[in-house]
């Protein structure tokens, strides 16, 4: 029976972990929207690591002196958040040990964008914090090059050249440009100094990139213990590899065959792959791209509530514009408000091709967005996937379950979306939204294979780019740009490990509530749990932690 005591100690050890998480974080905690935080920067130096690692270990030790079976409902729930979202740390600090082997893990750090991109106080405000959060990039970036250990992994390095030039392209434009609307003055003579200190360390760390280029290797590979432990503590599944492969490449099979189909009705007797390109050859010119990527939401929108698949919590809109130069390693993204955000605004990034582009690798990188695909990934971003998930978020009112987030349900309710739409009749004569939809899966099924193989069967880089090309039909830009991203994003399987955990998830609470079963309700209630591992939320809303994925 639930005692009074255990809750206290519980609720004391929640804010406890949560007041050391954001002094460990303070750019984490700055994007939830907890601004006393902003002019801040992590020490990833090896000694707080240290510190950090044994903070952990003191409080997962708390945690386990709560008997589960003394606390009310709620806070089972989080308590099972809480040691997984410890154990999930402690693993990244002394297992993956990232800001030892990938130059990105120090990306974050240095992002100062949300300073000028939302209006959560007065600019003058917003800038002497930027300026000091400037001030401090160079330790960030000195740090970077005391804990790196080459030889670093080539896809690392070259991504990270991508990611620290668009930096520096920002800090010379963008953010400029926006500093200097605060007018002449202290601030702005603050802002100058530390953008000047800021970009002088970019620069160095870019020569420092450079020189490794030569002597980076091909060993990105996390190994089969670390990826198993990597969804053990981030998403609760403990299952075999070859068993998760066998369930991916069924995935694939089933989405290839419903594709096939697809294609055959909508053009008969053309090959997939044409029928593809036919498609794709059907998209906005690239100086359209972001006007049309935002026409379709008032679509997407309108369908969600006439049909109530899910509540929409809030009438403003997000807003559409184009990927940061820095953020430009994948095609669109979300970036939503955070959960204790004052300013609600959210944005919708769609990556327009890059200036410098010939005119094969634009209408190659366009092909992507034809209109059909701008449907699918508005759903998958937007409408209502991201977007309308961290809307449910931001009302929740309880920190834990808004700070702590499993990868795999926050990209499978995204991914599961794009399926839901369809199944509940939107544009059910558009076949070339149905053969967009089954594109997107297959990508997804391919992430899911890509990131087993490449990270426990020896995968070369190369070859997982051609996985990309041959089954999800990619052309070789785009595919090798996906298996790049797996060299540093082992967990991209999530899109799909996610999707399916959640469509079982559903299957299985509407089998249980029979005739009674309600769409809305039930994803509501859902969203209602945050973001924890599906697991848990099946644990939560059913009862029960078995069957989370197909048999």
């Amino acid at each position: 029976m639930p005692t009074a005591p255990a809750g206290d100690a519980f609720a004391l050890l929640v804010s406890d972990f949560l007041a050391s998480l954001y002094e460990a974080h303070p750019t984490l905690a700055a994007s939830l929207g907890l601004h006393a935080y902003d002019g801040r920067v992590p020490d990833l130096s090896e000694r707080a690591r240290a510190d950090r690692t044994s903070a952990l270990r003191t409080q997962a030790a708390r945690a386990a002196a709560i008997p589960d079976a003394a606390l009310p409902a709620d806070d089972r729930h989080d308590a099972t958040l809480l040691r997984l979202a410890i154990d999930e740390e402690i693993f990244e600090l002394e297992a993956l040990r990232d800001v030892e082997r990938n130059p990105l893990a120090y990306a974050g750090a240095v992002d100062v964008s949300s300073y000028v991109k939302r209006d959560y106080a007065p600019l003058e405000q917003r800038i002497t914090a930027l300026a000091e959060h400037l001030r401090r990039i160079p330790e960030v970036l000195a740090t970077a090059r005391a804990t790196l250990r080459p030889p670093l992994p080539r896809p690392f390095v070259d991504t990270a050249i991508d990611v620290y030039e668009g930096t520096v392209a920002y800090h010379e434009s963008d953010l400029t440009a926006a500093a200097r609307a605060a007018g002449p003055g202290d601030v702005w003579t603050a802002f100058e100094r530390g953008n000047a200190a800021a970009l002088a360390a970019l620069r160095t760390f870019l020569q420092y990139l450079a020189d490794q280029q030569p002597r980076a290797g091909d060993e990105f590979a996390i190994g089969e213990e670390r990826f198993r432990m990597m969804l053990r503590t981030g998403e609760m599944v403990d299952l075999d590899l070859d068993r998760l492969l066998e369930i991916g490449r069924r995935d694939l099979d089933e989405n290839t065959q419903r594709l096939r189909a697809a294609c055959e009705a909508a053009a008969p007797g053309l090959a997939v792959r044409d029928a593809i390109k036919r498609q794709g050859a059907d998209h906005p010119p690239a100086d359209r791209l972001i006007e049309e990527a935002a026409r379709v939401l008032d679509e997407l929108r309108a369908f969600v509530e006439a049909r109530g698949i899910v509540t929409i919590p809030s009438d403003v809109p997000c807003r559409v514009e184009p990927t940061p130069p820095f953020l430009r390693w994948a095609f669109a993204m979300m970036d939503t408000a955070g959960p204790f955000e004052p300013s609600s605004d959210s944005f919708y990034y769609v990556t327009p091709p890059e200036p410098g582009w010939t005119a094969a690798q634009t209408e190659e990188w366009l092909t992507k967005f034809d209109y059909a695909t701008l449907r699918d990934v508005g759903v998958h971003e937007v409408y209502p996937g991201h977007y309308v998930h961290f809307l449910h978020v931001r009302r929740l009112g309880r920190p834990l379950r808004q700070v702590l987030t499993s990868y795999a349900f926050v990209e499978g309710w995204a991914h599961d979306c794009e399926a839901v739409m369809l199944e509940q009749g939107f544009r059910p004569d558009d076949a070339a939204l149905r053969i967009a939809q089954l594109a997107e899966a297959l990508l997804r099924d391919v992430r899911f294979i890509a990131a087993i193989e490449m990270h426990t069967r020896g995968m070369r880089v190369e070859d997982a780019a051609a996985l990309f090309v041959d089954h999800a039909y990619l052309e070789p830009l785009p595919a090798e740009k996906e298996a790049v991203r797996g060299t540093f994003d082992p967990g991209y399987l999530n899109y799909t490990l996610g999707k399916l955990m959640v469509r079982r998830l559903r299957d299985d609470a509407r089998a249980q509530a029979g005739g009674g079963f309600d769409l809305r309700a039930f994803h509501d209630a859902l969203l209602g749990l945050g973001a924890p591992p599906v697991p848990l939320a099946r644990r939560t809303l059913l009862g029960d932690a078995a069957g989370v994925l197909p048999d």
